[in-house]
């Protein structure tokens, strides 16, 4: 049985929820966990098959650091933001640059070691913005 999309939601929504998630270096899990809600329940609103409550959407977006108009229908913000963000992404600083040499120097359970400290980083500061 095909899913079916939730009609109440344009399904853009969820593209752009999972584009400022991964801009946040966040996995679905994470986010899922700081919501307190199944990562498939997540999945399924960046997916447009269902639809987060205002309540939780506000979490979200409070939790991504960014306003309803990001989220919602203002294509104009999401494409600036988008374009801002790419241009981002291709200028590191020098500190960003030391920060990767050494990662990728280091063995492949000292890697393991510092991505494990770093996704408790921010599961602990997404769990303090809710």
């Amino acid at each position: 049985m095909p899913k079916r999309k939730c009609s109440n939601i344009d399904a853009s929504v969820g593209l752009r929820m999972r584009y400022y998630r991964i801009q946040c270096g966040l996995t679905q899990q994470q986010v899922a966990d700081a919501l307190n809600i199944n990562r498939t329940t997540y999945t399924k609103y960046e997916t447009g098959v269902s639809e987060p409550s205002h309540e939780l959407l506000g979490k979200i977006v409070k939790m991504f650091g960014i306003d309803y108009n990001a989220i919602l229908d203002n294509r104009d913000y999401f494409e600036r933001r988008v374009a801002d963000a790419d241009m981002t992404l291709n200028v590191l600083t020098l500190a960003e640059r030391a920060i990767i040499t050494r990662f990728r120097s280091m063995s492949k359970e000292d890697q393991k070691k510092i991505c494990e400290y770093i996704d408790m980083l921010y599961n602990e500061k997404a769990k303090k913005i809710l």
